[in-house]
């Protein structure tokens, strides 16, 4: 959680006792000084309450609307910018700095047993188009189809967690470096799979001239719908299946 006081504070709060907060602000020490963009600086920490304190990044949010109304160059600059900031994460430790840090290696057969337990209660109306997602996963991310070498993922990389010179302007700072884990680079991309999907492959072409690693768009997808899944059957709910499903075929048509 995080809480914003008036003179422009960010206090973050543990979201999850489960996630190692020492290993985050021991990270973004680290890191102060080797990312392209401004991230959190903490300047001091809670003692009995576990919390940090640093200044509020400032800058505009994306705008999906307004960039779809975007100029050929506001839309390269906008994924350049993006690009850059990946390529910079995933190379800014040492494997050394990884260890030291004890950054967890993402898990994909963690991922399908979760979902694949899940799913008893489907109705057969459903049931066939979660299979048909779960099976495009074991090939791709299971079966060892996506290209590497493994880096340091910031793993959390959607809009959300970013601020932009204007609403479809160059990346101007990132927060929330809570889920670092270690895996392929196209897994880092997924979050913009319906961001629109111009996005994501312009993105992917800018990532992959700066650091001639191949980015796997279609991975990215399917990743990111995993997790989607996931989240509807924890919930239980046929409406965001529906809702879910209606989504990823806009994202699919371009929309």
């Amino acid at each position: 959680a995080i809480l914003e006081t008036a003179d422009g504070w960010m206090l973050r709060f543990p979201r999850d006792e489960t996630l190692d907060f020492r290993r985050e602000m021991r990270l973004l020490k680290m890191l102060r000084h080797r990312l392209l963009v401004p991230i959190p600086d903490v300047e001091w920490m809670g003692t009995r309450t576990r919390f940090a304190a640093y200044r509020k990044l400032t800058g505009a949010a994306f705008d999906r609307a307004r960039y779809a109304v975007a100029t050929e160059a506001q839309r390269e600059a906008l994924a350049s910018s993006l690009a850059r900031f990946l390529a910079a994460m995933h190379d800014s430790l040492t494997v050394a700095e990884e260890a030291a840090l004890n950054v967890p290696v993402l898990s994909h057969e963690e991922t399908l047993e979760l979902v694949v337990k899940d799913m008893s209660w489907l109705p057969a109306s459903h049931r066939k188009h979660a299979e048909h997602l779960i099976g495009q996963f074991a090939t791709i991310w299971i079966g060892g189809n996506v290209p590497g070498p493994d880096v340091l993922l910031h793993n959390d990389f959607h809009t959300g967690n970013m601020v932009f010179a204007t609403p479809v302007g160059e990346l101007t700072g990132v927060w929330d470096f809570t889920c670092v884990q270690i895996g392929a680079p196209s897994f880092d991309f997924r979050y913009f799979d319906a961001a629109p999907r111009d996005l994501l492959e312009r993105m992917a072409g800018h990532y992959q001239m700066l650091t001639l690693r191949p980015i796997d768009v279609r991975a990215a997808v399917v990743a990111n719908r995993m997790e989607d899944l996931f989240d509807v059957l924890e919930t239980r709910r046929m409406d965001l299946f529906d809702a879910a499903t209606a989504r990823w075929a806009a994202a699919d048509a371009g929309l």
